[in-house]
């Protein structure tokens, strides 16, 4: 931690301000000390670099779900990190319509930040500030990755309690909201936080054409693979990963017309390298709580909130959303109240 992301935090329970006891530092990293509430005096400790406002008693499933993917991105960390120029691409698709070129000179927030692959690539567009947030112990490997860049913050914390101020510029939250037990509630606290023309985009999995994974995969991970001791998972991994690798790779050599499902999805994991892809496979089987999210949940979400928006499908099964108070900050923008069928929708 550094002492500029001070001024960016509250306390998580009554937004009093915070005070910085320093234990241990490196010229500007603070590696270990506390940070007080002047309001109700709780403290947190910095623990590695990392201010840790994560309850030890926290709930068994999201412990679970948590720490399996920050077991997987520890593993598969050099890899991840090795494809800058992939994780750039695939970060630019998930966020359409917003431009990456919006982060410049924002105070940004990653919310589900992981090791910190797409931390590093949003740095590269100048954000002002850049703070990413992750409930796991993986906090603590994206503080290592990322200590080398000045203007990016991590902090270990609850989406739902987030020790942050109500000034967010621009939001991006990139398969986590539906990885959370409250998909709906942690969108409404992702809102909150935002300033009055502040900007989110969220990428969630789809209800829509994935109806053979609610029925058959989702089981499977709910009561089988999300219980697997990690060698077990990672060999089921890679298993699959071969499989998928070799339908992605029939695209490569132009066997489009062999009719395979999910058409759009393999011509797009056909970029992918095969580690990249068995790291794909161990995450869509560790979590125990993943949520595929339909059109009109989503479209009742922006209601809610009284926000204006554009809905985008991604591949013909997850979901694009962009979020603003401000009609003027999105492109194509519809109207929270006037969220008929077909509005501001790309297929």
């Amino acid at each position: 931690m550094r002492k500029t992301l001070l001024p960016h935090l509250v306390c998580p329970g009554c937004s009093g301000v915070l005070a910085l006891t320093i234990d241990r530092a490196e010229e500007e990293w603070i590696e270990e000390g506390k940070l007080t509430c002047d309001a109700c005096r709780k403290s947190w400790p910095i623990d590695r670099g990392v201010p840790d406002f994560v309850p030890r008693d926290d709930r068994s499933d999201v412990q679970q779900t948590t720490s399996g993917f920050a077991r997987n991105w520890d593993e598969f960390n050099k890899v991840i990190n090795a494809h800058q120029a992939l994780n750039d691409e695939l970060f630019r698709d998930w966020i359409l319509p917003l431009d990456p070129e919006q982060i410049r000179g924002k105070l940004v927030l990653e919310a589900g930040c992981g090791m910190g692959r797409w931390l590093r690539v949003a740095a590269s567009y100048g954000p002002r500030v850049l703070i990413g947030l992750d409930y796991s112990a993986i906090a603590f490997t994206a503080a290592k990755n990322l200590r080398d860049l000045p203007d990016v913050h991590i902090v270990r914390a609850d989406i739902l309690h987030m020790p942050l101020k109500r000034e967010i510029e621009l939001t991006y939250c990139l398969g986590v909201v539906h990885h959370t037990p409250d998909p709906a509630r942690t969108f409404d606290a992702l809102v909150d936080k935002l300033a009055d023309d502040g900007l989110m985009t969220v990428w969630v999995y789809g209800a829509e054409n994935n109806g053979w994974i609610h029925h058959v995969v989702t089981p499977l991970r709910e009561k089988v693979t999300s219980r697997l001791p990690h060698a077990i998972l990672s060999g089921i991994s890679t298993s699959l990963a071969l499989v998928l690798y070799g339908a992605a790779a029939s695209y490569k050599l132009g066997f489009e017309k062999l009719g395979f499902p999910y058409a759009d999805y393999l011509r797009y994991l056909r970029r992918y390298p095969f580690k990249y892809m068995e790291h794909i496979v161990y995450d869509h089987l560790v979590p125990r709580i993943a949520y595929y999210l339909s059109r009109e949940e989503l479209l009742g979400w922006v209601s809610k909130n009284n926000v204006f928006f554009n809905l985008t499908a991604r591949n013909g099964n997850s979901w694009r959303l962009l979020v603003s108070r401000d009609r003027t900050r999105i492109p194509d923008a519809a109207d929270p109240h006037s969220a008929a069928p077909g509005a501001a929708l790309r297929t």
